[in-house]
């Protein structure tokens, strides 16, 4: 698909190797074909967009959906999910599955958003389908329903992949539970990112999880074994394991501004991703909404159970950007490596996405200087845009 060529300038172009003062991108047939000082480049035939903060497209490993359109109920709706968050900045994401009474009833669901992957919606590209449930434990099973949780079977995992068509992406697992450690090496052997969450894993189980092939934690802190100082458990694993990402959900509601920052100073800037765990309710007004059968209510920025108990995010992640750099203090080399890098690289797809360089996929986004965003661009394709970015 040919796009027609793009002039991005702005104050900054953030780069892997620096940012670029009064910077300018300029985009060809989709992708990034040159990289300069706005200067330089000069003039350049095609639409011109000018902002504040030119950083990589967000890439969100962990989402549920946007606007009030969730991605249980087939691939219409999760169409409409991956179109709108992109107003959100986010370019790719992964379709957060796993909920429902039989291992058929959660293929369905699976079957229906592997639809999406890799085709046009208008917005944002789904980059998989990503398995949150329903291998994982009782004790740490958060607003997961109970009754719908099983055992890490390698059967039931090639079952999903076939219904997938290959595009389930990431399974997310406690490595705890019998038969953990088989299903980590099958979806391993699979092509398959595995993730280590709501897990009730001891530190030694945990570090087992990784040797057998894990490289994500499940937002960090959240539905977890903690860190103790004789136990320290799947959070401890992750503080000293270079080989976990730690995913971080920065609504300022899931993980408290401390904690947050804690976690960056173990993990250094390449060992942490950001992520919304977005939920279908992202975007909508406080109130009360019944998706998949369930009740949540949204008030104050969060999403919860009748009782209390968190079932996802509302915020969108150019929110959390805005509060990386409050709460962490991130620069803006750091927030781009947060916010999209570091996925592209856990994911396998830092060969075409997730950076500012010539070659690569025009997924970008143009933010103002209080980082909202002001444009998104998809493989090229200005797919959202606010009247201010216009020139």
């Amino acid at each position: 698909m040919n796009e027609r060529p793009f002039l991005i300038r702005a104050e900054s172009v953030v780069t892997p190797d620096g940012v670029i003062r009064d910077g300018a991108v300029y985009v060809e047939a989709g992708r990034i074909s040159e990289v300069d000082s706005a200067a330089r480049l000069g003039k350049r035939p095609g639409g011109v967009l000018e902002g504040a903060v030119l950083m990589p497209g967000f890439i969100d490993l962990h989402w549920h959906g946007f606007g009030g359109h969730g991605l249980q109920s087939g691939a219409d709706e999760a169409r409409e999910a991956v179109r709108l968050v992109a107003r959100s900045g986010v370019t790719t994401c992964y379709a957060g599955l796993g909920a429902g009474p039989s291992i058929e009833a959660i293929g369905h669901a699976v079957a229906g958003a592997a639809e999406v992957v890799g085709t046009d919606t208008g917005g944002a590209r789904l980059g998989g389908v990503f398995m949150e449930g329903p291998f994982i434990s009782v004790e740490k099973k958060g607003a997961w329903n109970a009754a719908n949780l099983r055992l890490p079977d390698v059967n039931e995992l090639r079952e999903l992949v076939a219904v997938s068509q290959g595009r389930i992406r990431r399974v997310n697992v406690a490595p705890e539970l019998p038969g953990a450690l088989a299903f980590i090496r099958a979806a391993r052997e699979a092509g398959i990112a595995v993730s280590l969450g709501h897990s009730n894993a001891t530190y030694e189980q945990s570090l087992a999880g990784v040797e057998a092939g894990a490289t994500i934690t499940n937002h960090t802190y959240n539905a977890m074994s903690p860190l103790e100082h004789r136990a320290p458990g799947l959070v401890g694993a992750t503080l000293t394991s270079d080989a976990l990402l730690g995913e971080l959900i920065l609504d300022g509601v899931h993980v408290h501004p401390a904690a947050a920052r804690a976690l960056l100073r173990a993990k250094g800037t390449a060992g942490v991703a950001l992520i919304t765990d977005g939920s279908a309710i992202t975007g909508m007004a406080d109130g009360e909404y019944e998706f998949n059968g369930r009740a949540v209510v949204v008030k104050d920025q969060s999403c919860r159970l009748p009782n209390g108990t968190l079932a996802g995010s509302v915020s969108p992640f150019d929110r959390d950007l805005r509060n990386a750099r409050a709460w962490l203090g991130a620069g803006l080399v750091e927030l781009a490596a947060l916010s999209s890098g570091n996925a592209a690289r856990v994911m396998g797809i830092d060969g075409r996405t997730g950076a500012i360089t010539t070659g690569m996929d025009a997924d970008l986004v143009l933010l103002d200087s209080d980082l909202a965003v002001l444009a998104t661009m998809v493989g090229g394709r200005l797919v959202y845009q606010r009247e201010e970015a216009r020139v």
